[in-house]
């Protein structure tokens, strides 16, 4: 009984701690790559970045980066790129950034992207990577 009774108040103390463990830093919240494959070899790219308020100062995407491979053993090549991506509202707390590339059905692609949040104590960036999408 003292195991279980043990075990539950730890399940508790760990949920109630979890969403200071999901933040990525004290301007960012959440960040995310989407790369999906459309008809005849389309590729959309959707990134997104959440601040931990509604009031950053500056969000967005500094740089954002499609690569593309012909087969599985091909070389990277960056085929579309991004800059200077943010939010244009004064004060926001989140943004989302979709383009389009007509790639070529069969060939690799993946996103590199990075994010950047700022408010009034500071400010931080991260970088991913998206997983490999196949053109179809």
């Amino acid at each position: 009984m003292k195991k279980l009774t043990s075990l539950l108040l730890t399940i508790m103390l760990l949920s109630m701690s979890l969403p200071a463990l999901a933040r990525a830093s004290d301007q960012i919240d959440s960040y995310s790559i989407t790369i999906v494959p459309r008809d005849s070899g389309k590729i959309e790219v959707t990134v997104n970045i959440a601040g931990t308020h509604p009031r950053m100062t500056k969000i967005g995407f500094p740089g954002i980066t499609l690569y593309e491979r012909a087969g599985t053993t091909g070389t990277w090549s960056p085929v579309s790129v991004h800059s200077g991506k943010y939010n244009p509202n004064a004060t926001a707390g989140s943004h989302t950034y979709t383009f389009t590339y007509q790639g070529v059905a069969g060939r690799n692609y993946y996103t590199y992207a990075s994010f950047f949040a700022q408010d009034s104590l500071g400010s931080d960036s991260r970088t991913a990577n998206s997983p490999i999408a196949v053109a179809t």
